[in-house]
């Protein structure tokens, strides 16, 4: 087979092929054995229709057809192998001029392949490393709130709630509409927690200061954004009654606090602080990662030079649309249709939302390819063992349930191979861009923030 490339524009290459002529009658043959042998036709034996027969039957041109259907396949094929062509869509075919038994077959393909990525220079992207010391503060912040997981609420009956309390109340809830009066719904109770840091302003000053038995309404509108569309964007009034009033009382900081809460690993204050200490560092490295992270690869989205084909982004927004609709229809059992009316939201504005952070999504994924190409980085059996675990840490469950599961599932396991080489991806592109130590206070301090030059961060 012959094979040359016509035209290159953009991610598409049209590449014409011409099969021998004796590949084309091989496949002919092929058919026709074929045809005879699975044929019915009156007064002939299976295996033993002659030809003609058979074209009377299927036609001429149906049997060129099937034979099409085995010669084009295996055609593009070694079109794709001989070319290194890494696919996005299926293939379109055309054939050039007739076909004729005895003759040539040219048939012209059009491929759509992975677009080319022109990656920058990635020293040449800075991506600032938070510099953060675990404080006294931080640690002694952080006890508090270990002791308020174990602190217990008791009932007071001698004062009126204050900060800190929690406030068990019955309570209704109506829609506040202008020139309608809406029923009420039916009485519910829960215990509310009077922290400034999560409590709603207007509920926090309703709460404060009551003795039990007290009644009070408040109004509150809720944001347009809220997940309950029946509510989103309107106003509640809340109808309140104190029925109990608790005060949280904190277990005492000491030794046999620290047994407890530790089930005897630890047995001192100071061993605590510094598990405690340990635990906020480990958190603020984490943390620290995920942003560097996201803004390596934010600088790099930006400085890479590829045309996102139009294919790969409806393709993704079908994906997307299809994962969303879904978990309304299980969170609120509305249609995407229902949801957006209900929501205000225009058909417009949620297509256009969807198809930026599609075009985002495939972008950035092409990128990172291009990235583990470039590098030659490859999934090896120590990569899949070692997330097959952190699956398993993380769920709870055997590692062996995990590995059963992926290998049952072929395009499960596709997907599980491509997140890993998209994870090392991401760590090589942070070893080579240029860590900015950046420290809170180094203005205050007069300390200097510090540049690690590409491959040398840690």
């Amino acid at each position: 087979m012959k094979t040359e490339i016509i035209s290159q524009e953009g991610n598409k290459q049209r590449i014409r092929a011409t099969i021998d002529a004796q590949e084309f009658q091989k496949a002919l043959n092929t058919v026709v054995g074929e045809l005879s042998r699975k044929a019915n036709i009156k007064g002939f034996r299976k295996g033993k229709v002659p030809r003609n027969v058979l074209e009377m039957y299927f036609g001429r041109e149906g049997i060129y057809t099937e034979a099409l259907e085995k010669v084009l396949p295996a055609a593009m094929g070694e079109i794709v192998e001989e070319y290194d062509l890494s696919l996005i869509s299926e293939p379109e075919v055309d054939l050039e001029g007739e076909v004729e038994e005895g003759k040539p077959v040219t048939a012209v393909f059009t491929f759509e392949v992975r677009p080319e990525v022109i990656l920058p220079d990635l020293a040449s992207i800075v991506v600032e490393k938070p510099v953060v010391e675990v404080t006294d503060a931080m640690v002694d912040e952080a006890v508090e709130q270990i002791r308020l997981r174990h602190s217990e609420l008791k009932p007071v009956e001698n004062r009126t709630s204050r900060e800190g309390d929690a406030v068990s109340v019955e309570y209704t809830t109506q829609i506040v509409e202008e020139g309608k009066e809406n029923t009420a719904s039916s009485p519910q109770t829960t215990t509310i927690q009077l922290d400034p840091e999560s409590l709603r302003e207007e509920l926090k000053n309703a709460l404060t200061g009551k003795n039990i038995g007290d009644e009070e309404s408040v109004e509150i509108t809720i944001e347009a954004e809220h997940p309950d569309p029946s509510i989103a964007g309107k106003t509640l009034r809340y109808n309140l009654k104190v029925k109990e009033i608790l005060e949280r009382i904190l277990p005492e900081l000491d030794e046999a606090f620290v047994r407890k809460t530790s089930q005897d690993r630890l047995t001192s204050l100071e061993e605590f602080r510094k598990e405690v200490a340990e635990r906020i560092e480990e958190q603020i490295r984490r943390d620290v990662q995920n942003a560097m992270e996201a803004n390596a690869l934010s600088k790099l989205r930006d400085a890479a030079q590829v045309t996102v084909p139009e294919t790969l982004i409806e393709r993704q927004v079908a994906s997307m649309k299809e994962e969303e609709a879904a978990q309304i229809k299980k969170q609120f059992n509305l249609s995407m249709e229902e949801y957006l009316d209900k929501n205000g939201i225009k058909p417009e504005t949620f297509e256009q939302s969807i198809r930026e952070r599609a075009e985002r999504i495939v972008r950035q994924t092409l990128i990172l390819e291009a990235l583990a190409d470039e590098r030659s980085i490859e999934v090896v059996s120590q990569d899949i063992e070692a997330e097959i675990q952190n699956l398993a840490d993380s769920l709870r469950t055997d590692p062996e349930r995990i590995r059963s599961l992926l290998f049952k599932d072929r395009e499960r396991m596709t997907d599980f191979l491509h997140r890993i080489r998209m994870n090392k991806a991401i760590s090589q592109l942070l070893s080579e861009v240029t860590i900015k130590e950046v420290f809170p206070n180094s203005a205050a301090n007069g300390t200097e923030p510090s540049s690690t030059a590409s491959g040398e961060n840690s």
